[in-house]
């Protein structure tokens, strides 16, 4: 035991004395956390501003523009005589979008006749996209029911009777675990754990590069490597539980994303992801051979490291043979299990699986980091 914690006073020696290592594992974990935080702070667009081409000029469809108007999704910032100007407009980026309402709007609509109301967005952006979309056909559908109910009580059907035949039931609309239906709360709490594992990940491989490229031992006796392994390791593990704290204890309250707050199947998940990372950057940094290339590694896998746990793209959409690859990422059985206990209130044995992934990884690149080190030590030698 002695020993062990000799090793954990010498790690913590080798850590405070190597800046960049600092860098990346304090200010970069502190920075980037709070960065993320920034962009997605308003959760969901509103108000995006778009024009709108009134061809009818009627009472009607000057109704309609102001109930457009009024919804949280889009704001009519200009009315436009023409579909040239309103091209114009949204080229020049002064508007998201734009609709045109036909000429007789008015007067096909109280005839009964199928009216054909256009929409121009840039499906490219699709937040924008979508905000604008759900405002247009919110306020179509909401129109449309309006009249087609005015027609049935002008028929002499009594206005309650009118309703339930044009809404025959309510659709009620229940957001699970992201109440605001934000993307904040969506990426937010994913993506702190991705800053959690790339920076481990960085620095411990930089770390390495630079033993290797001075041909430092990890210890005198190869007998002493699964025990100073491990020692060295949990040092850092350490290091991010108190950031693991922060970020699930305390984060949820002030960047307002739902926590279940289940703290011991949490943080045994969580355990498990750091030291699973920890061994596997050992094991693959037998490539690193000088102090820089845990950077140009990551730099060129990051991107990667994202899309595979299903960020981005679902994973119901990603070829199968590439899930599996990906389970082999610490990260991903671990945002896996962590969201389904943190954001979703999951037990332990619901996310067993990926404990029990989680525990294999960690088993396997123990086994295969002990492996590389005295690999590495026979090098040294030479």
């Amino acid at each position: 035991m002695k020993k062990f914690f000799d090793i954990l006073k010498n790690e913590f020696k080798t850590f405070i004395n190597d800046h960049g290592v600092i860098l990346i594992m304090v200010v970069g974990v502190v920075v980037y956390s709070l960065f993320y935080a920034v962009p997605y702070a308003n959760e969901v667009v509103k108000e995006a501003p778009i024009a709108v081409v009134d061809l009818d000029q009627t009472s009607f469809s000057r109704e309609f523009v102001r109930n457009l108007d009024a919804t949280d999704y889009v704001k009519v910032v200009e009315k436009l005589p023409s579909l040239k100007e309103a091209q114009k407009k949204y080229y020049e980026g002064e508007i998201s979008g734009f609709a045109i309402i036909p000429k007789d709007f008015q007067k096909d609509i109280y005839r009964g006749k199928q009216v054909d109301l256009s929409l121009y967005v840039d499906s490219a952006y699709l937040i924008i996209y979508k905000a604008i979309y759900t405002g247009v056909m919110q306020t179509t559908l909401e129109t449309g029911a309006r009249v087609e109910i005015g027609r049935l009580v002008k028929m002499g059907v009594p206005k309650k009777t009118a309703l339930a035949l044009k809404q025959p039931f309510q659709f009620v609309q229940i957001p699970l675990y992201n109440p605001a239906g934000g993307y904040e709360t969506y990426v937010y709490p994913v993506i702190l754990m991705m800053i959690l594992h790339q920076t481990l990940i960085v620095a411990l491989g930089m770390l390495q590069g630079t033993r290797n490229e001075k041909k430092i031992r990890y210890c005198k006796n190869d007998k002493e490597i699964p025990i100073t392994l491990f020692a060295r390791t949990t040092f850092y593990v350490l290091l991010y539980f108190l950031y693991g704290a922060f970020i699930f204890l305390i984060c949820p309250a002030l960047c307002r994303y739902p926590m279940c707050y289940n703290v011991l199947p949490l943080f045994v998940l969580y355990g498990l992801m750091l030291y699973a990372a920890a061994f596997f950057v050992q094991v693959i940094s037998y490539g690193f051979r000088i102090r820089e290339a845990s950077l140009m590694v990551m730099v060129v896998t990051s991107l990667v490291f994202i899309f595979l746990p299903g960020i981005i793209w679902p994973k119901e959409a990603i070829p199968q043979i590439v899930n599996v690859i990906s389970m082999f990422i610490p990260v991903t059985p671990a945002i896996d299990g962590i969201t389904k206990v943190n954001v979703q209130g999951a037990t332990f044995y619901q996310v067993l699986p990926d404990f029990l992934c989680l525990l294999f990884l960690c088993v396997l690149y123990f086994v295969l980091a002990i492996f590389v080190t005295k690999k590495l030590h026979k090098e040294y030698e030479k």
